[in-house]
């Protein structure tokens, strides 16, 4: 999948020539966004909409209204008759009672009644004597269209499942081409040999055909010569305890330490869970851990409703979500990811490149709400993240918040990534320092620490109503990625119409057009606001919630990229009310050179704000394509080394130090090539 490396970004953006690096990962086959209507053929039907969770209370009924419900329940369990299950379920509900526990970290304590406790013990009791299965994967297995799978409390780690081989060699004949001609695992591998990559595997639709011989350019719909008909739909898979800890389907092999969040030195599968065209999926209250590469992980899937489900210590993505639609993810707790904690990449084209593929379009796809993604080495990402809504979420801890991108590596259809909303969630302290040698997280991405926004490439963006503050090196950025670099070569599939920036595609920048930041609140405390311990307990910097502010080190950041258009900040307010005007705003957040951000009229005339360039920002990103280095002038790279705390001496002196030698480079001969440079991608996309 993606895991591209941002020098080789920088690289070409700022000189023209690409340096791609990637992390190790399995190549994924050709991925086609699902149909958005419902399938009928299934009653009720599959997807066309977010699904809704079944209660655990229904599992166990027996009123003959939830009796005559589609579906048949299969209860996992551990242990003779499910004792140990029944043992963890009595200790657990004990806890829940008498200690509580915390749906998120930065959530308060939840505790059972009394007759909360007495309720959830009951259902226990009845789930175990229903108990037939000891494995989910069996479960899974026997089930079909409309079936729920309960777990009970305990450790799943599926040992059938992790002694079948990797690469398995009576699937190799099922591989198929990807865009670039390569040979990737087809549906039909997947099904094949579900546990090549997979620790658990749901199986949405039959085998009915092969793939085609290339991949079609149209994204639009799965391919009907591949496309069965729905086994596994409508599908329910949740944990019987109080907590999501309660019941962890597990990946990982030889522990640092003991409880959910151990973290894992080997890996027995690549992926915790996958569920593969399972239109209709429902997961609740369960923790995925210790996989390679990702935790939960859905492709070409129209319906899923994650709820109280966890993400730990998953070497990629805590979550990954890819070319599926009606999406919910909610009340989740993600990390320990070298990339993202939450993913949902290639994503439909339901926003401003929307086409009649999509009725009812323009609309939110996906919603990531009141989670916490947080001590990764991003919180948040998505390359092709179109039309993504991320609402009420604390993203905290992390090396940076959110990453939403506009690379197309191979599979990464939704070219340029537009139409995203970030709005009222607490974006603060991403100030992780993963890049030392000690850090628990291995990061597979580099980006600058201390940051909590990086846009790389987004249009149509929609950024407001949040909290940010405590991001020592910035609260935003926002830059072009021009269309050379994209796949290095060209994007993924067609290009729809509607792309913001003029003129693109065509002219060499289809990116970083259209975004607006307003009605944000930077630097200031949220009324009540404590921090939650997991950043002490990673050794994230942060500062004293007690100040009267928490400024960032720069609010907003902007590389002004040519002919970038209708880019807008407004109605933004910094501590004590103050109006957030951007980069330079005099003693508060001084950015790399001494300008204010266009705030068009209020946003009422996108039109007036175009980028003219500015050659010290390109010269600062052309330093960091070139990775870390032991350069320490003011225009060379500092996204690896931690920045100062805002407000300290140290940060004061930098702040200085940039706005200086960016207005001397500006008058030099690199400075001139440099423009000239810029200004032929901008012309041409092929660095001239």
């Amino acid at each position: 999948m993606r895991n591209t490396v941002w020098a080789g970004v920088l690289g070409v953006l700022a000189i023209g020539v690409a340096v791609p690096g990637t992390a190790g990962a399995h190549l994924e086959r050709p991925s086609y966004w699902p149909d958005p209507a419902p399938d009928t053929s299934v009653s009720p039907p599959a997807g066309g909409a977010v699904p809704s969770a079944r209660s655990l209370a229904s599992a166990v009924s027996t009123t003959p209204a939830v009796r005559k419900r589609p579906g048949v329940v299969r209860v996992v369990c551990q242990g003779p008759k499910g004792a140990t299950s029944m043992r963890l379920a009595r200790v657990a509900i004990r806890r829940a009672q008498r200690d509580g526990f915390r749906v998120r970290p930065s959530q308060p304590i939840v505790r059972y009644s009394a007759k909360q406790a007495r309720h959830m013990l009951s259902i226990n009791r009845k789930l175990r004597d229903r108990c037939r299965f000891q494995s989910v994967q069996d479960a899974v297995t026997a089930s079909g269209n409309n079936d729920r799978i309960v777990i009970m409390p305990g450790l799943y780690t599926e040992p059938e499942a992790r002694k079948q081989p990797t690469n398995d060699a009576r699937c190799k004949p099922l591989l198929q081409k990807d865009a670039s001609g390569d040979p990737t695992p087809s549906y039909e591998y997947q099904v094949t040999c579900p546990h090549d990559q997979n620790l658990v595997y749901l199986q949405g639709r039959a085998v009915v055909g092969k793939p085609l011989p290339e991949p079609r350019s149209d994204r639009r719909g799965i391919p009907k010569q591949e496309l069965g008909p729905c086994v596994r739909c409508n599908v329910q898979i949740e944990g019987s305890g109080p907590k999501a800890e309660d019941v962890t389907i597990d990946a990982g092999l030889d522990y640092e330490g003991s409880g959910p969040e151990a973290r894992p030195l080997k890996h027995a599968k690549d992926v915790v869970l996958r569920v593969d065209r399972g239109d209709g999926f429902v997961g609740r209250n369960f923790l995925m851990r210790g996989a390679r590469e990702h935790g939960f992980y859905t492709e070409e899937t129209d319906g899923v409703l994650l709820d109280r489900t966890k993400f730990f210590w998953n070497a990629d993505y805590g979550h990954l979500a890819f070319t599926s639609d009606h999406q919910l993810v909610k009340n989740c707790d993600g990390m320990g990811a070298g990339d993202a904690a939450i993913y949902p990449g290639a994503a439909p084209e339901t926003g401003s490149q929307r086409t009649d593929f999509y009725p009812d379009a323009p609309r939110m796809n996906t919603t990531v709400t009141r989670c916490d993604m947080r001590n990764s080495a991003l919180g948040y990402s998505g390359s092709m993240g179109n039309a993504v809504r991320i609402t009420e979420n604390h993203i905290y801890g992390n090396t940076a918040g959110i990453a939403s991108d506009t690379l197309s590596s191979a599979g990464h259809p939704g070219f340029p990534a537009d139409s995203a909303q970030i709005d009222n969630n607490f974006i603060y302290a991403n100030n992780f320092n993963t890049y030392t040698k000690g850090s628990p997280v291995k990061p597979l991405v580099t980006v600058p620490i201390g940051t909590g926004i990086v846009y790389a490439g987004m249009n149509d963006a929609r950024v407001h109503d949040n909290w940010f503050f405590d991001n020592w090196r910035f609260a935003t950025m926002l830059f072009a990625v021009p269309d050379a670099l994209t796949s290095f070569g060209g994007p993924e599939g067609d290009v729809y119409p509607g792309v913001s920036c003029p003129g693109a595609p065509g002219n060499g920048i289809s990116t970083s057009c259209g975004n607006r930041y307003f009605d944000n609140r930077l630097g200031q405390v949220p009324p009540g606001f404590t921090y939650p311990a997991k950043l002490d307990e990673y050794g994230v910097p942060h500062g004293n919630p007690t100040a009267a502010a928490l400024p960032n080190g720069t609010d907003f950041w902007w590389d002004e990229f040519p002919n970038n258009v209708a880019n807008c900040w407004y109605d933004n307010a910094g501590p004590g009310g103050a109006a957030a005007t951007g980069p330079g705003d005099a003693g508060r957040s001084p950015a790399l050179a001494p300008n204010i951000l266009p705030n068009c009229n209020g946003g009422k005339d996108p039109a007036s704000s175009v980028g003219n360039g500015d050659v010290a920002k390109e010269r600062y990103l052309l330093d960091c394509s070139e990775g870390p280095d032991g350069g320490t002038g003011p225009l060379d790279c500092d996204w690896y080394s931690p920045p100062a705390r805002p407000g300290s001496a140290a940060a004061a002196t930098r702040s200085r130090q940039v706005a200086e030698a960016s207005i001397a480079f500006a008058g030099t001969a690199e400075a001139r090539e440099l423009r000239a440079r810029m200004e032929a991608l901008s012309r041409t996309g092929a660095g001239g």
